[in-house]
Protein backbone atom coordinates (compact mmCIF):
# COMPACT_ATOMS: atom_id res chain seq x y z
CA UNK A 1 0.00 0.00 0.00
CA UNK A 2 1.71 3.28 -1.37
CA UNK A 3 0.91 6.46 0.99
CA UNK A 4 1.26 10.26 -0.43
CA UNK A 5 3.49 13.03 1.26
CA UNK A 6 0.13 14.96 2.71
CA UNK A 7 -0.66 10.76 4.00
CA UNK A 8 2.54 10.91 6.26
CA UNK A 9 2.39 15.01 7.38
CA UNK A 10 -1.01 14.20 8.27
CA UNK A 11 -0.33 10.94 10.99
CA UNK A 12 2.66 12.83 11.99
CA UNK A 13 1.11 15.18 12.83
CA UNK A 14 -2.03 13.22 14.58
CA UNK A 15 0.79 11.75 16.81
CA UNK A 16 2.28 14.79 17.95
CA UNK A 17 -0.83 15.73 19.02
CA UNK A 18 -2.12 12.31 20.65
CA UNK A 19 1.10 12.21 22.80
CA UNK A 20 0.49 15.78 24.35
CA UNK A 21 0.34 15.54 27.51
CA UNK A 22 -3.27 16.87 28.47
CA UNK A 23 -5.97 15.27 30.50
CA UNK A 24 -8.75 12.66 29.19
CA UNK A 25 -11.64 15.37 28.79
CA UNK A 26 -10.24 16.56 25.74
CA UNK A 27 -9.21 13.35 24.29
CA UNK A 28 -11.67 12.48 22.87
CA UNK A 29 -12.37 15.93 20.50
CA UNK A 30 -8.54 15.92 19.94
CA UNK A 31 -8.86 12.27 18.50
CA UNK A 32 -11.59 13.04 16.17
CA UNK A 33 -10.88 16.04 15.30
CA UNK A 34 -7.09 14.94 13.99
CA UNK A 35 -8.79 11.58 12.60
CA UNK A 36 -11.23 13.96 10.59
CA UNK A 37 -8.04 15.66 9.48
CA UNK A 38 -6.34 12.91 8.02
CA UNK A 39 -9.55 10.39 6.55
CA UNK A 40 -12.32 12.13 4.97
CA UNK A 41 -15.72 11.24 6.56
CA UNK A 42 -18.87 13.21 7.38
CA UNK A 43 -19.10 12.22 11.25
CA UNK A 44 -17.05 10.04 13.38
CA UNK A 45 -18.07 9.34 16.44
CA UNK A 46 -15.99 8.11 19.98
CA UNK A 47 -17.36 6.34 22.96
CA UNK A 48 -17.22 3.70 25.18
CA UNK A 49 -18.83 0.80 26.48
CA UNK A 50 -19.35 -0.77 29.74
CA UNK A 51 -19.56 -4.20 28.20
CA UNK A 52 -20.69 -5.43 32.07
CA UNK A 53 -23.68 -2.73 32.16
CA UNK A 54 -24.40 -2.87 28.60
CA UNK A 55 -24.26 1.03 28.27
CA UNK A 56 -22.78 3.30 25.86
CA UNK A 57 -21.26 7.10 26.16
CA UNK A 58 -21.00 8.58 22.82
CA UNK A 59 -19.46 11.68 21.49
CA UNK A 60 -19.65 13.22 17.72
CA UNK A 61 -18.21 15.47 15.33
CA UNK A 62 -19.89 17.37 13.97
CA UNK A 63 -22.80 17.66 15.98
CA UNK A 64 -26.13 15.78 14.90
CA UNK A 65 -28.22 18.26 13.24
CA UNK A 66 -32.10 18.42 11.71
CA UNK A 67 -32.70 20.11 8.87
CA UNK A 68 -36.17 21.63 10.40
CA UNK A 69 -34.94 22.70 13.64
CA UNK A 70 -31.07 22.97 13.77
CA UNK A 71 -28.73 21.14 16.21
CA UNK A 72 -30.36 18.59 18.55
CA UNK A 73 -28.93 17.46 21.98
CA UNK A 74 -28.67 13.84 23.47
CA UNK A 75 -29.31 12.75 19.36
CA UNK A 76 -27.35 9.53 20.68
CA UNK A 77 -29.43 8.28 22.89
CA UNK A 78 -30.94 5.52 20.98
CA UNK A 79 -27.92 4.73 19.24
CA UNK A 80 -26.05 4.58 22.60
CA UNK A 81 -28.81 2.14 24.09
CA UNK A 82 -28.61 -0.50 21.28
CA UNK A 83 -24.56 0.40 20.47
CA UNK A 84 -23.87 -3.42 21.96
CA UNK A 85 -25.43 -4.74 19.32
CA UNK A 86 -23.93 -3.01 16.42
CA UNK A 87 -22.23 -5.11 13.80
CA UNK A 88 -18.45 -3.79 14.05
CA UNK A 89 -18.66 -4.28 18.37
CA UNK A 90 -19.81 -7.59 17.77
CA UNK A 91 -17.24 -8.12 15.05
CA UNK A 92 -14.49 -6.71 17.70
CA UNK A 93 -15.88 -9.05 21.14
CA UNK A 94 -15.71 -12.22 18.72
CA UNK A 95 -11.95 -11.85 16.92
CA UNK A 96 -10.63 -9.36 19.48
CA UNK A 97 -9.48 -7.65 16.47
CA UNK A 98 -10.02 -3.99 17.04
CA UNK A 99 -7.73 -2.87 14.14
CA UNK A 100 -9.84 -0.33 11.85
CA UNK A 101 -12.93 -2.85 9.42
CA UNK A 102 -15.15 -1.87 7.29
CA UNK A 103 -18.76 -2.28 7.78
CA UNK A 104 -19.45 -3.43 4.08
CA UNK A 105 -16.58 -6.46 5.29
CA UNK A 106 -17.97 -7.87 8.14
CA UNK A 107 -21.77 -8.61 6.71
CA UNK A 108 -23.02 -10.33 3.98
CA UNK A 109 -24.77 -8.48 1.25
CA UNK A 110 -28.39 -9.03 2.45
CA UNK A 111 -27.09 -8.45 6.18
CA UNK A 112 -25.76 -5.20 5.03
CA UNK A 113 -28.90 -4.48 3.33
CA UNK A 114 -31.19 -5.31 6.10
CA UNK A 115 -28.29 -3.32 8.24
CA UNK A 116 -29.41 -0.21 6.30
CA UNK A 117 -32.87 -0.38 6.40
CA UNK A 118 -34.15 -0.99 10.38
CA UNK A 119 -30.72 -0.14 12.30
CA UNK A 120 -31.02 3.43 14.56
CA UNK A 121 -27.42 4.02 13.91
CA UNK A 122 -27.71 4.03 9.97
CA UNK A 123 -31.20 5.87 9.62
CA UNK A 124 -30.36 8.62 12.49
CA UNK A 125 -27.12 9.86 11.12
CA UNK A 126 -27.27 8.41 7.28
CA UNK A 127 -24.42 6.06 8.41
CA UNK A 128 -24.28 4.10 5.31
CA UNK A 129 -20.99 3.21 5.10
CA UNK A 130 -18.89 2.83 8.61
CA UNK A 131 -15.46 1.96 9.67
CA UNK A 132 -14.34 1.39 13.39
CA UNK A 133 -11.55 0.55 15.41
CA UNK A 134 -11.98 -0.57 19.14
CA UNK A 135 -9.46 -1.37 21.86
CA UNK A 136 -9.98 -1.95 25.62
CA UNK A 137 -10.03 0.74 27.80
CA UNK A 138 -10.72 -0.86 31.68
CA UNK A 139 -11.55 -4.52 32.28
CA UNK A 140 -14.95 -4.20 31.31
CA UNK A 141 -15.01 -1.05 29.19
CA UNK A 142 -14.15 -0.90 25.21
CA UNK A 143 -13.53 2.39 23.83
CA UNK A 144 -14.90 2.56 20.10
CA UNK A 145 -14.02 5.56 17.02
CA UNK A 146 -16.80 5.25 14.20
CA UNK A 147 -16.15 7.23 10.96
CA UNK A 148 -19.08 7.26 8.70
CA UNK A 149 -20.53 8.07 5.24
CA UNK A 150 -23.46 8.42 3.18
CA UNK A 151 -22.27 8.26 -0.61
CA UNK A 152 -19.33 6.30 -0.77
CA UNK A 153 -17.52 3.10 1.32
CA UNK A 154 -14.31 3.52 2.76
CA UNK A 155 -11.06 2.40 0.72
CA UNK A 156 -8.50 -0.03 1.56
CA UNK A 157 -5.92 2.59 1.24
CA UNK A 158 -7.95 4.25 3.99
CA UNK A 159 -7.97 1.61 6.19
CA UNK A 160 -4.58 1.21 6.17
CA UNK A 161 -3.88 4.40 7.18
CA UNK A 162 -6.28 3.91 10.24
CA UNK A 163 -4.15 0.57 10.94
CA UNK A 164 -1.14 2.66 11.55
CA UNK A 165 -2.57 5.00 13.85
CA UNK A 166 -4.11 2.50 15.44
CA UNK A 167 -1.02 1.01 18.06
CA UNK A 168 -0.40 5.25 18.67
CA UNK A 169 -4.25 5.59 19.94
CA UNK A 170 -4.39 2.95 21.97
CA UNK A 171 -1.08 3.94 23.97
CA UNK A 172 -1.80 7.86 24.09
CA UNK A 173 -5.06 6.80 25.30
CA UNK A 174 -3.14 4.37 28.35
CA UNK A 175 -0.69 7.06 28.51
CA UNK A 176 -3.07 10.10 29.31
CA UNK A 177 -4.96 7.24 31.52
CA UNK A 178 -2.35 6.71 33.63
CA UNK A 179 -1.55 10.66 34.09
CA UNK A 180 -5.00 11.14 34.68
CA UNK A 181 -4.92 8.29 37.49
CA UNK A 182 -1.27 9.94 38.91
CA UNK A 183 -2.96 13.23 38.55
CA UNK A 184 -5.62 12.16 41.27
CA UNK A 185 -2.95 10.52 43.21
CA UNK A 186 -1.35 13.81 43.82
CA UNK A 187 -4.90 15.54 44.63
CA UNK A 188 -5.52 13.15 47.12
CA UNK A 189 -1.98 13.24 48.75
CA UNK A 190 -2.19 17.30 48.61
CA UNK A 191 -5.90 17.32 50.63
CA UNK A 192 -4.43 14.56 52.52
CA UNK A 193 -1.60 16.79 53.72
CA UNK A 194 -3.46 19.94 54.00
CA UNK A 195 -4.14 21.64 57.45
CA UNK A 196 -3.74 24.69 59.85
CA UNK A 197 0.28 23.93 60.18
CA UNK A 198 0.93 22.23 56.89
CA UNK A 199 0.30 23.00 53.05
CA UNK A 200 1.75 21.36 50.11
CA UNK A 201 3.54 23.40 46.76
CA UNK A 202 3.57 21.07 43.52
CA UNK A 203 5.87 22.03 41.23
CA UNK A 204 7.28 21.37 37.65
CA UNK A 205 11.38 21.10 37.42
CA UNK A 206 11.26 24.74 35.72
CA UNK A 207 9.97 26.33 38.86
CA UNK A 208 6.79 26.91 37.57
CA UNK A 209 4.09 26.22 40.49
CA UNK A 210 1.44 23.95 39.31
CA UNK A 211 -0.29 24.00 42.66
CA UNK A 212 -0.42 25.47 45.68
CA UNK A 213 -3.10 27.05 48.47
CA UNK A 214 -3.48 30.77 49.61
CA UNK A 215 -2.38 29.47 53.07
CA UNK A 216 0.84 28.29 51.43
CA UNK A 217 1.33 31.53 49.26
CA UNK A 218 1.11 33.53 52.68
CA UNK A 219 3.88 31.86 54.57
CA UNK A 220 6.22 32.48 51.40
CA UNK A 221 5.36 35.33 51.39
CA UNK A 222 5.54 36.17 55.32
CA UNK A 223 9.46 34.34 55.64
CA UNK A 224 10.57 35.28 52.18
CA UNK A 225 12.70 38.67 52.02
CA UNK A 226 12.25 38.76 48.58
CA UNK A 227 9.11 40.04 46.54
CA UNK A 228 6.87 37.39 43.95
CA UNK A 229 7.53 37.42 40.86
CA UNK A 230 5.37 39.13 38.44
CA UNK A 231 3.43 36.07 36.94
CA UNK A 232 2.36 34.65 39.94
CA UNK A 233 3.23 30.92 39.53
CA UNK A 234 6.58 30.99 40.39
CA UNK A 235 8.37 31.04 43.38
CA UNK A 236 10.27 34.41 45.68
CA UNK A 237 14.10 34.06 44.70
CA UNK A 238 14.56 33.44 48.15
CA UNK A 239 12.79 29.88 47.94
CA UNK A 240 13.39 29.46 43.90
CA UNK A 241 17.48 29.21 44.67
CA UNK A 242 17.41 26.39 47.60
CA UNK A 243 14.61 24.54 45.26
CA UNK A 244 17.20 24.78 42.13
CA UNK A 245 19.85 23.78 44.55
CA UNK A 246 17.91 20.71 46.08
CA UNK A 247 16.75 19.48 42.59
CA UNK A 248 19.95 19.02 41.41
CA UNK A 249 21.45 17.30 44.44
CA UNK A 250 18.48 15.00 44.53
CA UNK A 251 19.02 14.50 40.29
CA UNK A 252 22.64 13.23 41.44
CA UNK A 253 20.92 10.59 43.39
CA UNK A 254 17.78 9.25 41.37
CA UNK A 255 18.53 5.80 41.67
CA UNK A 256 19.74 5.82 45.35
CA UNK A 257 17.68 8.76 46.52
CA UNK A 258 18.59 9.71 50.48
CA UNK A 259 16.82 12.26 53.00
CA UNK A 260 18.10 15.57 52.86
CA UNK A 261 18.40 18.48 55.29
CA UNK A 262 14.83 20.96 55.53
CA UNK A 263 15.22 24.26 55.13
CA UNK A 264 14.30 26.01 58.33
CA UNK A 265 13.19 29.80 58.49
CA UNK A 266 12.34 31.39 61.53
CA UNK A 267 10.74 34.88 62.04
CA UNK A 268 8.64 36.50 64.90
CA UNK A 269 8.81 33.29 66.97
CA UNK A 270 7.61 31.04 64.39
CA UNK A 271 9.40 28.35 62.65
CA UNK A 272 8.79 27.57 58.40
CA UNK A 273 9.87 23.98 57.59
CA UNK A 274 10.23 23.32 54.52
CA UNK A 275 10.55 19.35 52.99
CA UNK A 276 11.66 18.92 49.30
CA UNK A 277 10.08 15.53 47.81
CA UNK A 278 11.23 15.45 44.41
CA UNK A 279 10.15 13.03 41.40
CA UNK A 280 12.03 12.88 38.12
CA UNK A 281 10.61 10.82 36.41
CA UNK A 282 6.98 12.66 36.54
CA UNK A 283 8.92 16.13 36.30
CA UNK A 284 6.16 16.88 39.23
CA UNK A 285 7.66 17.70 42.69
CA UNK A 286 6.09 18.59 45.82
CA UNK A 287 7.26 21.01 48.37
CA UNK A 288 5.69 20.15 52.31
CA UNK A 289 5.40 23.18 54.53
CA UNK A 290 4.71 23.23 58.40
CA UNK A 291 4.63 26.09 60.78
CA UNK A 292 4.68 25.88 63.84
CA UNK A 293 5.66 28.39 67.04
CA UNK A 294 9.49 28.09 67.72
CA UNK A 295 10.73 26.63 70.67
CA UNK A 296 12.00 29.62 72.74
CA UNK A 297 13.40 28.05 75.82
CA UNK A 298 16.73 29.76 74.46
CA UNK A 299 15.57 33.31 75.71
CA UNK A 300 15.91 33.00 79.18
CA UNK A 301 19.34 32.71 79.13
CA UNK A 302 19.68 35.95 78.47
CA UNK A 303 19.90 35.79 82.15
CA UNK A 304 23.42 34.74 82.19
CA UNK A 305 24.41 37.32 80.28
CA UNK A 306 24.08 36.37 76.61
CA UNK A 307 22.85 37.70 73.42
CA UNK A 308 19.49 36.62 71.89
CA UNK A 309 21.88 35.14 69.01
CA UNK A 310 24.04 33.55 71.50
CA UNK A 311 21.31 32.12 73.20
CA UNK A 312 19.65 31.16 69.95
CA UNK A 313 23.16 29.24 68.93
CA UNK A 314 23.36 27.40 71.83
CA UNK A 315 20.28 26.11 71.53
CA UNK A 316 20.55 24.76 68.07
CA UNK A 317 24.11 22.95 69.48
CA UNK A 318 22.48 21.88 72.03
CA UNK A 319 19.93 20.05 69.65
CA UNK A 320 22.73 18.25 67.97
CA UNK A 321 23.49 21.21 65.44
CA UNK A 322 27.07 21.47 63.76
CA UNK A 323 28.51 24.65 63.43
CA UNK A 324 27.81 24.69 59.56
CA UNK A 325 24.25 23.41 60.39
CA UNK A 326 23.96 26.41 62.63
CA UNK A 327 24.67 28.44 60.21
CA UNK A 328 21.79 27.25 57.76
CA UNK A 329 19.28 27.64 60.05
CA UNK A 330 20.56 31.04 61.31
Amino acid sequence: MRFTRQDFEGVLDFVRDLYDHRGLEDFADRTMGSLLRIVSAERIVYGDFDVERQAARLSMQPAVVRAQDGTVDGALSDVERDFGNHPLFRYYLQTGDGRAQKLSQVMTKSQFQRYLECDEFALQLGAKYQMGIFFAAGPTVVTAVLLTRKQRDFTERERALMNRLYPHLVQAFRNTASLNRLCRDVDELVETLEGPTSSVIVLAGNGCVKRWTEQAKTWIAQYCRTPFPAGGDRLPDCFAEWYRRQLALAAQKTLSPSPRDPLVVEKNGRQLTVQLIPDHFRDEHLLLLNEKRRDSSWSALGEYGLTPRESEVLAWVAKGKTNAEVGVIL
